[in-house]
């Protein structure tokens, strides 16, 4: 099914009132097929307007190029060049004078500073596109609202969360936008999922809680096999796999990692390597897989050091403290419940950071 969103930009292009208008909605074209899978299309597309203006340049087209490619880089592999493209993107627009775009840039770079930790200027981007982003441009408001839901999710604050992605949620479907629409209910999945992950480490699992993360992860599955969206493809199932892990559904944990997991680190989950492998380790040792399951455990405790999120660091050390204490190496195991603490007190100061910096950005939007 032909997404609401694409049809739309089609019909836009063919009437487009100049030919650098027409373009400028062409990279925007490029941008959504990108965030849809569709990367092969989505750089003919760029290449093409490359070709057309590199030599000789047009402020906007150019600028809406720029985050064309931004989306293509990130929707390869959640790599740094994205942000370097939506940088450039936003100082382009800005010096342009395209509002639109400079709003929707800003909530780009909201949602990779969100990513990236960098939480003062998350505030900033989001507070920015909010403020440039008039009441019916919906990709920008979608963008940005999904951005402060997570800030709020992340600190633990889902009641606050909430009334934020119901926001991204009636934007995404005001402009047709379901790649948005699945992206809103990942991201939320995945924050349920570690939600509950900690909930599990500190022996306070709510089901309730993961359940939810279940039926999103679900539905967002569902949704992408209804448009066709192919973007970042590992990342669901390994999500899954999580959530199935900590059902106890071992077989089906092993199934999802073993089918995505080679994908997920190619994808941009290199970065959580350690905490996935250990998971796995967990998995195999419940179905007597011991031998793997200690190969599994020993990778992961050599990447480990390399997780780059505090929470997925302290998952790690958890779940390699459960293996090598049921594989009777009781020093190791302990070392690994210090870490692990260790880590969590680091998430938990994180938290506050995200909090204080999205809590600043609405306080600025309110008055």
């Amino acid at each position: 099914m032909k997404s609401r969103l694409l049809s739309h930009l089609d019909a836009a292009i063919a009437a487009a009132s100049s030919p650098p208008e027409a373009d400028c909605l062409r990279a925007e074209r490029a941008g959504l097929l990108a965030r849809q899978g569709q990367l092969t299309g989505a750089r003919s597309i760029i290449a093409g307007l490359q070709s057309q203006y590199g030599y000789n340049p047009h402020p906007r087209v150019n600028a809406w190029i720029s985050l064309a490619e931004g989306l293509t880089s990130y929707f390869s592999d959640l790599g740094q060049t994205a942000h370097d493209k939506i940088k450039r993107a936003h100082a382009l627009s800005a010096a342009s004078r395209d509002r639109r775009l400079n709003a929707l840039a800003a909530a780009w770079l909201a949602h990779m500073d969100y990513t990236a930790y960098d939480l003062d200027a998350m505030g900033r981007h989001v507070a920015e596109a909010l403020q440039l982003a008039d009441a019916e441009h919906h990709s920008a408001r979608a963008r940005a609202c999904l951005v402060v839901a997570l800030a709020y999710h992340f600190g633990g604050r889902f009641d606050a969360a909430q009334p934020w992605y119901a926001k991204s949620r009636l934007h995404a479907s005001a402009e047709g936008d379901e790649t948005m629409l699945s992206a809103i209910m990942y991201n939320m999945a995945g924050l349920l999922a570690d939600q509950s992950r900690h909930a599990m480490m500190t022996r306070e699992q709510d089901p309730a809680m993961l359940r939810r993360a279940e039926l999103s992860l679900q539905s967002a599955t569902n949704l992408d096999a209804l448009i066709g969206i192919g973007s970042l493809d590992a990342l669901v199932p390994l999500h899954r796999a999580r959530v199935c892990a900590m059902q106890g559904q071992w077989a089906e944990a092993i199934s999802l990692y073993e089918a995505h997991f080679s994908d997920g680190l190619l994808q941009g989950l290199d970065r959580m390597r350690a905490s996935l492998g250990a998971d796995l380790a967990w998995c195999r040792l419940q179905l007597g897989q011991t031998e793997q399951a200690r190969k599994d455990a020993v990778a992961a405790q050599v990447a480990v050091g390399h997780d780059r999120d505090a929470d997925d660091r302290a998952a790690a050390h958890y779940r390699l403290a459960q293996v090598f204490a049921q594989l009777g190496q009781v020093e190791v195991a302990a070392r690994h419940r210090e870490l692990a603490s260790a880590d969590w007190q680091t998430h938990e100061r994180e938290q506050a950071m995200s909090i204080a910096a999205i809590e600043k950005a609405v306080a600025t939007l309110a008055g």
